[in-house]
Order: structure tokens, then sequence, then C-alpha cells
């Protein structure tokens, strides 16, 4: 299944530890309930062509995500929210050093407007997106020296093409089932950056990407459950093929 939030997966694989401030918050987690109806995702476990299996275990603050941890660790992507909107996620290393930090500034109608990624000590490397909203439903994207990096369109909530000016341009399609982050509050305002798409409501079943004279179509196959949510997923998207389990 297409790459989620999760943000993300490839930078995941850099990630490894947490402060013990942390697990007090997680103790202060439990206090609250999901809200009556709503199916979270709290655990995956992917395995790759090489055989190589990653558990992945989301911690929730009612529907709000506050961590993303791996295999048993500490190790993960940490959350922080301004009211219902998601503001910045933190990769955190082994010692306590923070990798990576992604800040999400919103309008007053809580609509992404500015996403920041810097990675402390490597400043060199910093990347700034800038969201115009347009007319016409369209969402064009500018680095912070304005020039124009792409522009997305969408249809029916779901980023249905990127067409980017110096990389590879995205066209996707979706099933009708329930994405497995779809009630997870403020991810779908940030589902449609660094140039490519993730399903907000649904998944996504194929990805066209072409950059030149090269065009590249992925697929993957998911299996639900009696909610209409994935239990299992294939797909060749990131890897030569990934398997996944989705538990809820």
């Amino acid at each position: 299944m297409k790459k989620n939030l999760l943000c993300l997966f490839s930078a995941l694989l850099v990630l490894v530890s947490c402060s013990s401030d942390v697990t007090r918050e997680d103790e202060i987690i439990d206090d609250i309930p999901t809200p009556v109806g709503q199916i979270l995702l709290t655990k995956m476990i992917e395995k790759n062509a090489k055989g190589i299996t990653r558990t992945i275990i989301n911690t929730y603050a009612g529907n709000k995500i506050v961590s993303q941890v791996y295999n048993n660790t500490k190790e993960g992507i940490y959350y922080t929210y301004t009211g219902d909107l998601i503001t910045k996620m933190e990769f955190k290393l082994a010692d306590g050093t923070v990798e990576q930090i992604n800040t999400y500034k919103y309008d007053g109608n809580k609509k992404l407007i500015e996403f920041f990624r810097t990675q402390p000590g490597q400043e060199d490397w910093d990347t700034k997106d800038i969201f115009v909203y347009n007319a016409d439903g369209t969402v064009s994207v500018y680095d912070e020296d304005g020039f124009k990096n792409s522009t997305i369109t969408f249809l029916n909530g779901e980023v249905s093409e990127v067409v980017s000016e110096n990389s590879p341009n995205f066209k996707y399609t979706y099933d009708t089932k329930n994405n497995p982050f779809k009630n997870v509050l403020g991810m779908d305002k940030i589902a449609f950056i660094d140039g490519e798409g993730n399903g907000v409501l649904h998944n996504i079943i194929s990805e066209t990407s072409s950059f030149g004279d090269e065009t590249t179509t992925t697929t993957s196959k998911i299996t639900y459950n009696a909610d209409g949510y994935p239990v299992k997923s294939f797909d060749n998207f990131e890897d030569a093929g990934t398997t996944t389990e989705y538990f809820y």
C-alpha cells in the first residue's frame, strides 16, 4: 500500500529513540479515550522483499496521533498538535538527538500554507514549501525563493495528479474503502507534501510516475476487513515488494 504519513517511510528508517519525557506523556495518553465509532490503526507489520520485518506501533491521545515507534523500542516519530492540527513531527536518534524536524503552518481556514524541514546541524539541507490555493481548486507549491515546484490537482478530496517542474509527475487511482489513517485528526491536512500524494479517505491502488520519456506504473493489492479497512497489502511503490499487515 502507498506510503502514508507516514511521512514518510523512507525517512523513518533512520530513526532510533526518544527521551524519558515521552514515556511520561505516554502514561497520560491512556486517560484520553478514542472517540466512539472511530477506528484507529494501532500496529503495522511490514516485510520487504529481502525478508526484513519491521513492526510499527501507533500511540494516540484520543484520535490525535502521538507517536509511531518501531520494533518494540522508542525509535520513531513524535507528533505535536496545536488544537486539532499537526504542527510538528520530530525524528529522534537513540541518544535523544533530534535527527529531523518537520513543521507545518496553516491559515485561518486550517489549510496548510507552509511546510519546513530541518536537520539540526545540517541546515544547508533545509527545505521550505509554500502552498497557494488557486480558484480552480488546484494547489501551487513554491520554494522559499518563489520558484514554482509543482501543481497539485485533487479529485473527491484526494490528490489525483502532481505536475512538477523538475521532478517526476504523478497520477493516482484509489479504491473506495477506508484509509487506515482516515480517523487520525489532522492527517488529511498534510497528505500532499514532498511532491507526492497520500491517501486521505481511501487507499492508493495505482501510481503512475513519469519523468522525461520514462513512465512507470506501480500497484497495490489490498485485502480488507468487514469494516472496509485494509488488513493486508502488497505493493511495489517503495521497494521491490512490501507486504504489510494492519491491526486496529
